[in-house]
């Protein structure tokens, strides 16, 4: 079953992902999900992640985005904590619509004992959003203070 068969009805969460809980930036996005078995990150567009021009603004996809990287990563690696982003790149192709469900599929090109390379796909259903691309520094002595 795909997302878009959950647009229908509004506000409704597909099977499988829960309210992602992470202390700081992420939860005052709002309505961020996590489904921990597919490592996909996702979220109903809100009125709050709205701009000007009625469609999630960049700042708010580029977020999530990051957010699943580091779900991604960190779960793939088995670290307690999520890597710290080094690059971020996105192409924003088509608008994100306000309540239409929306997920970040990950795809991990390198994960290194301090770098890992990962690219995504922001999906509306089969509908293409965005693409983005990054570089992450993995859990390690000198970010954190302690090896993971």
């Amino acid at each position: 079953m795909s997302a878009s068969d959950f647009i229908e009805e509004e506000g409704a969460v597909p099977a499988g992902f829960q309210p992602m809980s992470r202390p700081g930036f992420v939860n005052n996005c709002g309505g961020v999900y996590v489904n921990l078995e597919r490592r996909v990150v996702a979220a109903r567009v809100l009125e709050e992640h709205l701009n000007p021009l009625g469609i999630a603004h960049g700042g708010f996809l580029a977020t999530l985005v990051d957010t699943g990287f580091g779900t991604a990563i960190k779960l793939t690696a088995g670290s307690e904590l999520p890597p710290a982003t080094i690059n971020l790149d996105m192409d924003y192709l088509s608008p994100a619509l306000p309540g239409r469900w929306i997920e970040v599929h990950v795809q991990i090109h390198k994960l290194g004992r301090s770098i890992c390379v990962a690219s995504c796909d922001l999906l509306d259903g089969d509908k293409l959003l965005a693409r983005g691309k990054g570089t992450f520094i993995n859990n390690t002595r000198s970010l954190h203070g302690r090896a993971q």
